[in-house]
C-alpha cells in the first residue's frame, strides 16, 4: 500500500508521517472492517481512525487503493443519528416539523423492541397471519448496475406461513420450484389492513408524529385506506434480496422500522442530487432511473467513481429509518429480518415542492402512483392554514390549471348539461388507464372512468358525465383561499384532521371494482413472468383459515366505505 501511495498520490509531509507510522495496519483493520465506506457511515468511528486526523488521510487518499482507481472519498456521506436528548424531544413533537436530514435514523431501545416484537417476530407471524397470501419476488443477489434486472418471475398462491418454512428449509422450496441454487425469495408488500392488535401494539411506542395516520400527517386527508401509504406494510427478508431504486410515492416521507434480527443496507442520494445522477446514468447507459423505478441496484463503487453525493447507511436491529422528502434510495439486506414501514407527509414547504416536482415528473414519463396528488392538494388547500403563503399561492395555482384542463376535456366531450350529476366525491382512480380522477368523470356497472378513457368509447358525446364538484363552486374556491370548510368539498377522510365537519359527514356507499394493483410497480412483478405456488404441505385447516379471515377485518378502522377494496401501494423495502 505505502508503494501505491508514494507512487501514486501527492502527500503531505504529514500524510508520509501517517503513513510510515502505522499505514497498513490502519488499512488492514479497516478492510477486515467491511471497507472504509462501512466504517465511516457508522454512528460511532472506531478508535483507529480518530486518532491523528486518519479519516481524513483515508478519505482522501488511501481509499484510491481500497478501490484501485482514482475515486472521490469526499462524496461519501452518512445518515444523521439522533442522540437521547433529541429523541426525547422528537417525542413530545406534534408533527414532523423536526425533520431536516434526507435520511436520519432514530434507535428503539432494546427492550422496547423486545416488546414491539412480540407480534413482529417469525413464529407471531406464522401463528398470527400465516394463511394470508403475500406478493413473492425471486431475486439473483450481487445484482449491480443501472439496467433493469431481468427477473424471470413471481410466485403466485404463497402464503406467510409458506415463506416462513421456506426461511427454515430454502433448498427444500428451491428444488420444488426449479430454481437456481443461488436465487432468493422475497416476501414484499405483507399488507396489514385488519391487523389492527399489530397496529395499535406498534403505535404505543412511537411518537405521535411518527406513527402511521399520525398528527399533522398530511395523508391523514387521504379518502381511501391505501396500503403501504397510510396502512404499514411487512417485509419479511433472507440474506441477498434487495430493493430497488426509487423515491416513495410522490417523493413523500417514510418511516421504516426493522425488527431483526439482521441488518439492512440502504444506499441513499439526497433529492438535491438526484436529477445529477439520473443525466449521469443516461448518458453512460442510456437508461432512465425513474422509468426503471425498483428495478435496479447500485453499489457504492459507481457514486465514488463519479463524484456523486451518496450516502450509506447500516439500519441495524431496533433502528427506525427516517426519509426525507424526495430522498432516493435502495436496500439490501443482510439476513433474515422482518421490517415495517409507511409513508407521512410532513407539511413544509420542502415536502409539499418535492411532491409537485415528482407529479410533474409522473406525468412527464406517464409513471403511475396510487396516491391521489390533486384530490390531496385540494383538501390540504381547504383545511391546512399553516401553510406559507407561498406553498398556498402555489397549491391555488395547480389546483386552477388542474381545473382548466379538465373543462378543456368537458368541452371536447360536450356532454347535455342536464345530464353532468354530482355524485361520488370518493372516486379516486380511473378503472381502465388507473390514473387519477378529479373532477368529472363516467360511471356504469361499477366502472369509472376518466375524460381521456370516455373519449375512446363510442357515442361518447351522449354519455351521462358525473362531477365531483359542481363547477360554480369550484370556481368560487380558486378565487380565494377559503376560510371554513365547505360540504360540497370534505369528505370522510381516514385519518385525524383539520376538518371541523368531518364527523357529521356520513361514509360514502361507495364501491370501485376496478380497483387497481399497483404494489407490484416498484418491485418489477407487473413486469414478470408468473408462476403459481402450489403449496408442499397441504395439511390445512380450512375452518381455522376462515375464522382468521373473519377476525382481521373485524373491529377495522372505518374506511370510506367497508366493500371498497384497499388500494395497494407503489413501493418496496
Amino acid at each position: 500500500m505505502q508503494k501505491y501511495l508514494l507512487d501514486n498520490l501527492p502527500l503531505s509531509l504529514q500524510e508520509r508521517n501517517l503513513l510510515y507510522a502505522n499505514g497498513q495496519q490502519v488499512y488492514d483493520q479497516v478492510i477486515r472492517d467491511g471497507g472504509f465506506v462501512k466504517v465511516y457511515c457508522q454512528r460511532e468511528l472506531p478508535a483507529y481512525l480518530k486518532e491523528d486526523d486518519w479519516v481524513s488521510f483515508y478519505q482522501s487518499k488511501v481509499i484510491v487503493y481500497e478501490y484501485k482507481s482514482m475515486v472521490d472519498g469526499s462524496c461519501i456521506g452518512k445518515p444523521y443519528y439522533y442522540n437521547y436528548s433529541e429523541m426525547l424531544k422528537i417525542y413530545e413533537e406534534k408533527s414532523l416539523s423536526w425533520l431536516k436530514h434526507q435520511i436520519s435514523i432514530l434507535t428503539i431501545d432494546l427492550k422496547a423492541l423486545e416488546m414491539i416484537n412480540v407480534f413482529f417476530n417469525f413464529e407471531a407471524l406464522k401463528q398470527n397471519h400465516g394463511n394470508q397470501n403475500t406478493d413473492i419476488r425471486v431475486q439473483q443477489p450481487g445484482y449491480d448496475s443501472f439496467l433493469p434486472c431481468k427477473i424471470n418471475q413471481q410466485l403466485e398462491g404463497m402464503k406467510i406461513m409458506d415463506y416462513i418454512d421456506y426461511l427454515n428449509d430454502p433448498s427444500k422450496f428451491i428444488r420444488k420450484e426449479g430454481l437456481q441454487a443461488d436465487q432468493r425469495l422475497f416476501a414484499v408488500n405483507v399488507n396489514m389492513q385488519g391487523w389492527d392488535k399489530e397496529i395499535n401494539h406498534l403505535k404505543q411506542f412511537l411518537p405521535k408524529c411518527l406513527r402511521p395516520q399520525g398528527d399533522n400527517d398530511g395523508l391523514s386527508y387521504l379518502r381511501q385506506e391505501i396500503d403501504g401509504v397510510n396502512i404499514p406494510q411487512i417485509y419479511i427478508k433472507t440474506d441477498g434480496v434487495w430493493t430497488g431504486g426509487h423515491q416513495e410515492n410522490l417523493s413523500v416521507n417514510a418511516i421504516n422500522i426493522n425488527h431483526g434480527p439482521a441488518d439492512c443496507v440502504w444506499i441513499t442520494v439526497d433529492n438535491e442530487h438526484v436529477q445529477r445522477l439520473r443525466q449521469k446514468v443516461m448518458e453512460l447507459y442510456d437508461t432512465d432511473i425513474f422509468k426503471n423505478e425498483g428495478l435496479w441496484f447500485k453499489e457504492p463503487e459507481f457514486f465514488l467513481k463519479n463524484g456523486i453525493p451518496f450516502r450509506y447507511t447500516l439500519q441495524k436491529k431496533g433502528d427506525v429509518v427516517i426519509l426525507g422528502a424526495g430522498c432516493l434510495h435502495w436496500v439490501k439486506s443482510l439476513g433474515q429480518t422482518i421490517n415495517t414501514a409507511w409513508n407521512q407527509v410532513a407539511l413544509d414547504d420542502m415536502t409539499l415542492e418535492a411532491m409537485s416536482e415528482r407529479h410533474k415528473l409522473n406525468k412527464e414519463i406517464n409513471y403511475r402512483t396510487v396516491i391521489p396528488y390533486k384530490n390531496l392538494m385540494l383538501d390540504l388547500y381547504i383545511h391546512e392554514k399553516s401553510l406559507s403563503q407561498t406553498t398556498i399561492e402555489r397549491i391555488q395555482l395547480e389546483l386552477q390549471n388542474f381545473f382548466d384542463q379538465e373543462n378543456r376535456k368537458l368541452h371536447i366531450i360536450d356532454p347535455p348539461s342536464s345530464q353532468l350529476v354530482e355524485c361520488c366525491k370518493e372516486v379516486q382512480l380511473c378503472s381502465k388507464c388507473e390514473h387519477e380522477i378529479f373532477l368529472y368523470f363516467y360511471h356504469d356497472n361499477e366502472e369509472y372512468l376518466c375524460l381521456d378513457c370516455v373519449q375512446n368509447k363510442q357515442n361518447h358525446k351522449s354519455l351521462p358525465i358525473s362531477m365531483k364538484y359542481r363547477y360554480h363552486c369550484f370556481y368560487f374556491l380558486l378565487q380565494s383561499q377559503p376560510t371554513n370548510c365547505n360540504q360540497e368539498f370534505c369528505c370522510p377522510y381516514t385519518g385525524k384532521t383539520k376538518c371541523s365537519i368531518q364527523q357529521e359527514l356520513k361514509p360514502a356507499q361507495f364501491k370501485h371494482k376496478g380497483q387497481p394493483k399497483l404494489n407490484s410497480m416498484l418491485h418489477g412483478t407487473d413486469k414478470m413472468k408468473k408462476k403459481k405456488f402450489d403449496r408442499i404441505d397441504y395439511e390445512f385447516d380450512a375452518k381455522t383459515s376462515i375464522y382468521k379471515d373473519k377476525q382481521k377485518t373485524r373491529g377495522r378502522k372505518q374506511s370510506i366505505d367497508k366493500q371498497q377494496s384497499t388500494i395497494k401501494r407503489i413501493r418496496n423495502y
